[in-house]
Order: C-alpha cells, then structure tokens, then sequence
C-alpha cells in the first residue's frame, strides 16, 4: 500500500470521525439519526472493501447478518440462546420488526463484527490468509471482544432505551448470564463461518498487499471511540451507578482491548 493516502483513505477517516462525535452527542432528528446510524456499516464496508476485495467483503457480511438474525430469532421465540427477552415492538425504537427481530440490528453485528475480527487478527498477527487451527483461534478471542463490548452497553439499551426487555430479568445490571454465553456462541459461530470462507475460497493475492498501520488503525480507532463515548456519558454532572459501572468496563475492558492492537502495531516490523 502506498504511504500516500488516498481521497478513499481519507473519507474513510472523516467518516471515523463523525462516528467518534455522534456517539458522544446523541442526534434526535429522526432522518439524521439514521444517516448516523449507517455510517459504521458504510466505514467497515470500504474498509473491508479495500481490504479482502468486494466480493470477499459482501459474503463475509450475508454470513454475519444471515447467522446473527438467525441467532436472534432464535432467541426471541425460544429463549434458549440469549434468556427470555422480545424487541420493543414500537416503529420509533426498533423500526420494524420481522419475525420480532429489528433487521437494523444486524446492522450493528457486520460493524463491530468486522472491527473486532480485524483487531484479532492484528493482535495475533494475521493480515494474510489464516489457516488451520488459528480460524478457530482468531474466532474466538474476536467473540471474546464482542462480548465485551455488549457488556459495556447492552444494559443501557435495554434498561435505559427499552430497545429489548428481558422478561426475567438478572444479575448483570437486570441481564442474565445467559445472554453473553448466547451472545459469544452466535459472535463465534460468525467469525468461524467467516474464516473458513476465507481459508477454502480466497487466494492470497486477493488480499491488501501491503496494509500500512495507519490503515489497520482504523478499526482499532473506530472500537476505541465506542469505549470513549461510554466512559464520556460518565462525566456528566450526576451519572448513574449504571452509567459509573458500564463505563469502567468500557475503560478497562474495551479500552485494554484497543491497547494491545495499538501496541501490536507499534512493536511489530510485519505479520504472518
């Protein structure tokens, strides 16, 4: 990749940084809010895009949104993955609702679904095809960061947001145990489907040749900025025990995560 940033480069950095802003400030125009909302998605898909190649990248995408749908229709009307919950049912929360899943979510599943793959892959040091064994490494600890991140805001959304309720409640800020070993099963079922699509259909060559760490940055920078905007809803005048608890997770948690890949990059001269 040439050290030379391109005008793609750089509109995908502007776009980091109206994510990085409007996370913090919340947007309450209905059209804007969804034009915020799509940015995440339209970043990793440029990313991605410039990254595996188009084809590469929409597959990689029907896998996630096709699994995570799956994983919580399943959820919704068996309990069995998550725990007990259903959507709120109401167009102005969720939009609307298929089978009593919002299709927006997914949305959220190929962003930070893609974003955490990529940091697994940067801090086990594989920017080139993984094979064998490491396609269920790299799975893994990709679920593990998802898991970490839903710990760090799914109790505002469902608590505070009412955009899904969960009929039993539970230990975890009104959330069962339950939803994060449902919620890694579903992340890790993605990223391995994801990996071994990969590995039996992509050729080396249809790889970024060279990916400067500025570029594999980005993602990193796009996770830290969700740390960032829960640790800042913190700082408000009087914050609550919830808002206090979720963003230490988000600190130490999320913020470690993004730590590590940033010093992954740093210390590393190249990648497998």
């Amino acid at each position: 990749m040439s050290k030379k940033y391109s005008k793609l480069d750089i509109l995908r950095w502007i776009i980091l940084i109206i994510i990085a802003i409007t996370d913090i400030y919340l947007v309450k125009n209905p059209i804007l809010s969804l034009l915020i909302f799509l940015l995440p998605i339209t970043f990793v898909s440029l990313h991605s895009g410039n990254y595996f190649g188009w084809i590469h990248t929409l597959i990689m995408f029907v896998l996630i949104i096709a699994i995570g749908f799956l994983g919580e229709y399943l959820g919704v009307h068996t309990g069995l993955i998550f725990g007990s919950y259903y959507y709120n049912p109401s167009p102005s929360v969720n939009g609307f609702l298929i089978g009593g899943v919002p299709p927006l979510v997914t949305f959220s599943y190929v962003s930070m679904g893609y974003t955490c793959y990529i940091l697994s892959r940067i801090i086990l040091g594989y920017y080139k095809k993984v094979t064998g064994w490491m396609v269920v490494g790299v799975a893994a600890m990709a679920a593990v960061f998802m898991v970490i991140w839903d710990m760090s805001f799914d109790p505002t959304s469902s608590i505070v947001q009412h955009l899904w309720t969960w009929k039993k409640g539970g230990a975890y800020f009104g959330e069962p145990f339950h939803n994060f070993t449902g919620w890694f099963m579903v992340t890790f079922t993605f990223f391995v489907a994801i990996g071994l699509y990969l590995w039996l259909r992509s050729k080396s060559s249809d790889y970024l040749a060279k990916p400067s760490k500025l570029f594999l940055l980005e993602p990193i920078f796009l996770f830290a900025a969700s740390a960032f905007s829960i640790v800042v809803k913190e700082m408000t005048p009087n914050p609550t025990t919830l808002q206090q608890n979720l963003a230490l997770i988000a600190l130490f948690g999320m913020g470690t995560v993004a730590l590590i890949a940033i010093l992954r990059l740093l210390t590393t001269k190249g990648f497998h």
